[in-house]
């Protein structure tokens, strides 16, 4: 390093961070042909409508929010799902609890996440927190939920039943509320009759770059709800519809795997299944709420809003 390169470090150069970009179709393609040709059926599948409801409720998500605070649209109920600050202190997490007051949603639900240590009992003092932090804090009239539900009536009298928890599987042993990836962790834990699902963590396959939880999407198929809203994974902002039906099955099979023509068969078979016979069963919308972006995209979005 030169001596000029010195003393701009040492003067404290600001350095314009220029994330990779983003592998383009074709790389895509080559690297995992038979799991990119499913993936694209699987976007061209069929997707049954939701049957309408006689009490429409408004749902506002955000998550990954760290020190960012964006305008929220108004809705009946806001539901942030984890990171609510970047280093776990007391004094950012508090930041966020008293912007998100300020917003006049009548519900307001939060869920810890992996960069708020400060809320996970099972660890010491950290470099910006202390264990007495947890203590200190004021909720006003924010709901926490810790692998814990409630049930709620919306504005319009329409009954809410919500379960949270911030809990994922394991990335940094740094950070909290996480447990080992092989794990069965939600096994027993969500109740059968689930309208909002909060997590952390997003479902294995869906909307994750396979940093989800597998054991969490078997919960799904064992009980759907009708909205799972979660973050973690910041490159996969959006929606998604799960159907549970052959197609989905048949993707999930080859995420992970290394599979060919006899996997790619199938999913051939559950795509022209989902146009000629569509899904008629129970299905869950879900939302990757996460407004800070990713390994290849920092651009800042907004929250999503749905209605269920």
């Amino acid at each position: 390093m030169s001596t000029k390169d010195s003393d701009a470090v040492a003067q404290g150069a600001i350095f314009k961070v220029i994330p990779p970009p983003k592998p383009t179709a074709w790389q895509r393609f080559k690297k995992q042909p038979f799991l990119f040709i499913a993936r694209k059926l699987y976007e061209w599948r069929r997707i049954t409508p939701f049957e309408p409801s006689n009490k429409p409720v408004s749902v506002v998500c955000v998550s990954n929010t760290y020190y960012q605070h964006p305008e929220i649209p108004k809705g009946d109920v806001l539901i942030h799902a984890g990171d609510l600050s970047p280093d776990g202190s007391r004094a950012h997490f508090q930041r966020t609890l008293d912007w998100l007051n300020e917003q006049p949603h009548s519900i307001k639900i939060v869920v810890a996440g992996m960069t708020d240590q400060l809320m996970d009992r099972h660890r010491d003092a950290g470099r910006c927190w202390d264990r007495e932090d947890r203590d200190k804090i004021d909720w006003g009239d924010i709901i926490y939920l810790e692998n814990s539900g409630i049930t709620l009536l919306a504005p319009n009298g329409k009954r809410l039943r919500i379960w949270g928890s911030p809990c994922s599987p394991i990335r940094e042993k740094k950070l909290g509320f996480q447990y080992p990836r092989d794990k069965s962790f939600w096994k027993g834990k969500i109740p059968e009759t689930v309208d909002i699902l909060i997590t952390h963590t997003p479902p294995y396959g869906h909307l994750d770059s396979s940093t989800g939880c597998y054991h969490l999407l078997h919960e799904l198929w064992e009980n759907p709800p009708r909205l799972h809203v979660f973050g973690r994974a910041r490159e996969n902002y959006g929606t998604e519809v799960l159907q549970y039906d052959k197609l989905q099955a048949s993707v999930e099979f080859m995420i992970g795997r290394d599979e060919g023509l006899k996997e790619l068969w199938q999913v051939i078979k559950g795509f022209v299944l989902s146009w000629v016979c569509p899904a008629t069963g129970r299905r869950t919308l879900l939302v990757n709420a996460c407004i800070t972006g990713g390994f290849w995209d920092m651009t800042r979005r907004g929250p999503i809003k749905v209605v269920i």
